[in-house]
């Protein structure tokens, strides 16, 4: 649907850190406090706004903000005039929201609709500020996301006491955002209960707002499906089974997505690996010949999986000099984008976990753990091929040296799959690579965690990859 209307009167600065312009005259009050220029007010009658869809909106914003962001993100920090909220937003927006992810599509409508001091708006302070944080090693920032992540928890509580903000998607949105806050802050699931209390408290809102409500809109289904893979990446970085109730919210929201989409598919099967890691942990499933089957099982699923993907996640292969340090074993995989080369990933990392289970109970059968082994040395070397695209600069023009933030970003989904192959391939040649590669991106993106990754890598192999995965901030830096 076509909307046409006159554009906001507000200031250039106001409409950029999306505040509410006060239109004085010669300078508004908003550029004088935050000791902007303030470059006057538009006539709304001189030109009219055509938004065709909010995807090419955000789309537009994306692009025309892509330079900006750049440099602004390459700025020296202690030149920067504007507030760290400000700053932190504009981050957030212009390589998370509208560069990273693809799951939060939804949270620039939302953000734009409410109130400047409400709980949505905090709580995008919150994560924002962390992510800003994260990105330039900055405890200071870290402190200051503390204080707006308490504060936004603090409105939540006065949302949830008003039953129609506490079934909105605003107040899901923001509990999700806060969830996020958690993983980028917390990184070690097993000792804190906060590292599931947001997802645990999702699922009760959305059991508040009915299965009517859940599936209403497109937006709101948008909000339950990031729920659904936010909650199962959780459960599996925590070593826990995926409750009965997200599987049932899975099963609503399936007849409204297509049933080869691929991520959604993928998160559907790893359900069926955590719940049979819990069942094994547990005793409620103790023959070895029927975990053994139901392991095989899960593994065809994930191969049938893989060789239905569309034409265009089919990757290209392309050939390098075997004296170039950043590829192995002489070629690499150009994929259409890193959100494709994370979801064959996280299928790639599926199998070497299936794999490697199958080995531990495969007993005195010599053939079955052949099997396994050249499976898992295969797949290592699938998943190391899929991450010289995004550092080499002759792969991409987009690739520089150093990286750019975006670059950092998408080298950022690498390091929990190439850790995981160097783990537990066979290939004596793998792990000094990986921990090469690692140190790389560290070295050229200023990524501090890769460097750490590595150490683990050189001095605790052992270490388990959800172990890893949880270090690095579980599913907060992907796509």
């Amino acid at each position: 649907m076509v909307y046409r209307g006159t554009p906001s009167r507000d200031c250039l600065p106001c409409r950029r850190r999306k505040l509410r312009c006060d239109l004085q005259k010669e300078s508004c009050g908003q550029c004088r406090r935050a000791n902007l220029t303030c470059t006057g007010y538009r006539d709304p009658h001189q030109l009219v706004i055509r938004d065709e869809t909010q995807a090419i909106r955000q789309k537009a914003l994306a692009q025309a903000s892509h330079q900006e962001c750049l440099s602004a993100a390459n700025t020296s920090i202690a030149t920067l005039q504007l507030s760290w909220d400000v700053r932190a937003r504009h981050v957030f927006f212009c390589f998370y929201v509208f560069g990273l992810s693809r799951s939060y599509d939804m949270l620039s409508s939302l953000y734009e609709r409410e109130p400047p001091d409400g709980h949505l708006s905090m709580s995008v302070d919150a994560v924002s500020l962390a992510f800003l944080s994260h990105q330039h090693d900055a405890p200071d920032l870290s402190a200051l996301a503390g204080k707006r992540y308490l504060a936004a928890i603090q409105l939540l509580g006065q949302a949830l006491g008003t039953p129609a903000q506490a079934t909105s998607d605003a107040t899901l949105q923001a509990v999700l955002l806060l969830d996020l806050y958690e993983k980028i802050v917390n990184r070690n699931p097993k000792s804190s209960s906060s590292w599931m209390s947001h997802v645990n408290g999702a699922m009760s809102l959305v059991a508040i707002r009915g299965k009517h409500r859940t599936i209403a809109s497109h937006v709101a289904r948008r909000l339950a499906m990031r729920l659904v893979i936010t909650l199962i990446i959780s459960c599996g970085a925590a070593g826990i089974r995926v409750p009965a109730a997200l599987s049932a919210l899975r099963e609503d929201l399936s007849r409204y997505v297509d049933e080869k989409d691929p991520k959604w598919a993928v998160t559907g099967e790893v359900v069926g690996l955590l719940n049979l890691n819990a069942d094994v942990r547990d005793g409620k499933i103790t023959d070895g010949a029927e975990i053994l089957a139901r392991l095989r099982q899960l593994d065809e699923r994930f191969i049938t999986l893989e060789r239905e993907l569309p034409p265009s996640w089919h990757g290209r292969r392309v050939l390098v000099a075997d004296s170039e340090p950043l590829v192995f074993e002489g070629h690499y995989d150009m994929h259409r984008d890193h959100f494709v080369t994370q979801v064959r990933n996280v299928i790639h990392t599926t199998r070497l976990a299936i794999n490697v289970a199958i080995l531990a109970h495969a007993g005195d059968n010599v053939a079955l753990k052949g099997e396994a082994s050249a499976v898992i040395d295969g797949i290592a070397r699938e998943i190391c091929s899929s991450a010289p695209q995004f550092v080499l600069p002759a792969a991409r023009p987009q690739n520089k040296v150093p990286l750019t933030p975006l670059q950092a970003l998408q080298c950022y989904t690498l390091i929990s799959p190439v850790y995981h192959a160097g783990q537990v391939s066979s290939d004596p040649r793998m792990r000094p690579w990986v921990v090469s590669f690692l140190e790389h991106i560290a070295e050229v993106g200023g990524v501090r965690v890769a460097r750490e990754v590595a150490d683990v890598m050189r001095y605790r192999p052992e270490t388990s990859h959800w172990h890893v995965y949880a270090m690095l901030g579980s599913y907060a830096f992907a796509a």
